[in-house]
Formats: structure tokens, sequence, C-alpha cells
């Protein structure tokens, strides 16, 4: 019992301590993140870049270490229960161990008054026999020496009859008894064999019953998955279904307009690669289109251009120099080599949902130059990230 209040005190102060999730990671990630864009869109990414590695790594430990603690947790869970489970059949075992216990004292105790009764009855008989064999050896000498005297009586000779009728009975119950201890005795250990051999069952149930409840954990998470398919799936035909219905439509609207009236129509080749595809209206809004975007980039471009550094002009020496001999191997820990946490996924893609969301006021001096500063426009006008968050 010390040892139980014990443990119990330990729980308790082990479940009063906070517990730090993989989730509570993934929240403290994105709010540092958040952070990190309020510091950017203040100072800049040259303030941030040699920091976010730092504060990347320290979340990458805390990960790791909060699934290690949810799985230590896991095992303890286990482990507690499979405690407990051992104590409730240990206290089991001990309940009825007692109770046969008892039970068997009980017999013993009653075996044993009756093994007293029977043998103050035997000595009982014993004494009233002998002093029977005592009266009779007075008699028969009271008979050798009167010669003329009467014979026993025959009252004397029915006691005697009825006395040796008494002990062959009490002999008899005296066996009877003896069989019944006997037959008790082969009953406990029976009993007692059985109780041995529902213990073994009762583990092997047990461990199956483990084994059970794993595959119905197994097979629940197989479920879930297969649910989740058929979600999708569903959502797929259902948007199938949408798009099979349109198309059907569109179908009925060109059969219906299959012979349409062609009087003063201008009709052209299908095949012909040269036939007029939209009207003039049309040519028009394209067009105007067309020069808004154009001057829209052209506007973007001397921006990105005013914002972007300029990189040091390389002398020639610089530029001439060959590099000779073997490349050296690559580290093991390079940087291209570490493979992506969860944590830096995340800041990965905040980092991203920031450059997909570019401004969309030119007066906002600050947020141009953020933009500015994260995302390159190559040559064939393509977004790319700045190297200093790829190299994160």
């Amino acid at each position: 019992m010390p040892y139980l209040e014990e443990q119990y005190s330990e729980d308790t102060m082990d479940d009063s301590k906070p517990e730090v999730s993989v989730i509570d990671v993934y929240d403290i990630a994105s709010e540092i993140g958040k952070e990190f864009e309020k510091m950017i869109d203040v100072y800049g990414t040259d303030a941030v870049i040699s920091l976010m590695p730092k504060v990347i790594n320290a979340l990458e430990q805390l990960e790791g270490l909060a699934t290690r603690n949810e799985r230590e947790t896991n095992q303890i869970q286990e482990l507690k229960a499979r405690i407990a489970q051992l104590e409730k059949d240990k206290i089991g075992k001990a309940e009825d161990r007692q109770r046969f216990e008892m039970e068997l004292e009980q017999i013993e105790e009653h075996w044993r008054e009756e093994s007293r009764d029977l043998e103050a009855m035997v000595s009982h008989l014993q004494e009233e026999n002998r002093k029977l064999s005592s009266l009779l050896a007075q008699k028969q000498a009271e008979k050798s020496s009167d010669p003329g005297a009467l014979l026993s009586p025959e009252v004397d000779m029915a006691l005697v009859q009825r006395l040796r009728g008494m002990v062959d009975r009490l002999k008899d119950q005296l066996r009877q008894r003896d069989r019944e201890v006997h037959s008790k005795q082969t009953e406990v250990e029976s009993l007692s064999a059985q109780v041995e051999q529902l213990t073994i069952i009762s583990r092997e149930l047990r461990r199956k019953q483990r084994l059970g409840q794993a595959q119905i954990h197994s097979l629940i998470d197989e479920r879930a998955d297969f649910l989740a398919q058929v979600h999708d799936q569903q959502r797929e035909v259902s948007s199938l279904r949408q798009r099979l219905g349109l198309a059907e439509k569109e179908n009925e609207d060109l059969s219906i307009s299959a012979n349409p009236d062609l009087t003063n129509k201008v009709m052209y080749d299908k095949d012909d690669p040269n036939r007029p595809r939209f009207t003039t209206e049309e040519l028009r809004e394209i067009l105007h289109e067309r020069n808004e975007l154009k001057a829209r980039v052209s506007d973007l471009e001397d921006e990105l251009e005013m914002y972007r550094p300029k990189d040091p002009p390389q002398s020639p020496q610089e530029e001439e120099l060959m590099v000779e001999g073997p490349l050296p191997q690559e580290p093991d820990d390079a940087p291209w080599k570490k493979t992506d946490s969860g944590i830096r996924k995340l800041l990965v893609c905040l980092a991203i949902c920031l450059l997909l969301a570019p401004p969309t006021r030119p007066s906002d001096g600050i947020t141009t130059a953020l933009w500015a500063g994260l995302v390159d426009i190559d040559t064939a006008g393509n977004l790319q990230l700045h190297t200093s968050l790829l190299r994160l």
C-alpha cells in the first residue's frame, strides 16, 4: 500500500506538469512565423536571415522532444494499465486463496470435531466392553465355583449382542468418515488444479485480448483511411457528374442549334486555320487588356529593379580563376541533404503564402520593398524565391 500511495503521488505530480504536444509546437512555430513576418515588414529580410535557422533548429529539437514525450507518455499509460490489471488479478487471486483456505479450515475443523466425537464414542464403548468383559468373567467364575447355579440370564446376552452391533456400526461410520475425508481432499486437489488451469487460460485470454485490441485499432485506422478515400472519390464523382451535366447541356444546345438559319450568314471552313475566331469588339477588349498588362509589368519591373540589390562587379582575375583537381566530397550534414522536418515545412509554407500575396497598393513602400527582397523575376517572367529563403 505505501508503494501504491507513493506511485499515486508521483502520478499526480506528473499530471500537474504542463506537457507540450507536437500540435503546440506547430502553433508556436506559426506564431513565430507571424512575428518574423512583422519583423520583415518593418526591418526587411536581412534582420531575420541569421536568426531564422537557429529558431528552426530549436523548434525542430522541441518537436523531437514533444514526439518522444508523447510516445513515452503512451508507454507509461500502457504500463500503468498493465500494473493495475496485475494488481487486480493479484487481489482476486489472494481473495480466492483466502476463501479456499477458509473453506479448507472449516472442512478440517468439522472433520476434527467428528473424529473427536467418534474417538470419544469408541473410548466409551471400549470402556463398556471392558466392564462387560470383567462382568462376564466374574459370572463365569461364579458359575465355575457354583456348578448348581443357574445359567446367565438372557438379558445379559442380549445386552452384549446389542453392544457388539453398536461397535460394528460405529466402526462402519468411522470408515465412511475416512472415505469422505479422502474424497474431500481429492476434490480440493482437483479444485487447485482447476484454479491453476483457469489462471493460465485467463492469462492467455488477456494476451489474445491485447492482440485483438491492437488489430481493432489498426482496422479503425484503415477504415478511417478508406472513408477518406471514399469521400475523395465521392467528391470527384460529384464534380465529374456536374461536368457531365454541363457537357450534356452543351450537347443539347449544340444539337438544338445544329440546323440554324443560314440566311445573311457568312460560312467558314472549320479546318481553315485562318478563319476568324473573335469579333471586332472582343479583339478590341483583348488588345486593351494586353496593353494594360504590359504597362503593369513594365511598372513592376522598374520598381523591382529599383529595390533589387546590386551585385558588386567581379574583377577579371576572379573570373579567369579555374578550379583544378578533384572536388571534395560533400559532407553528410550539408544543408541540401537534410530532410525537411515539420517546422521547416511550416515556415516554408508561411513564406510561400507571403510570396503568393503580393502588395495591391504600389504606394506602400515597406511592403513593396519586402516583396522586392523576397521575390525575383527571371527573364521569362516567372517568380523566384529569394536565395536567403531558399537557404533555409
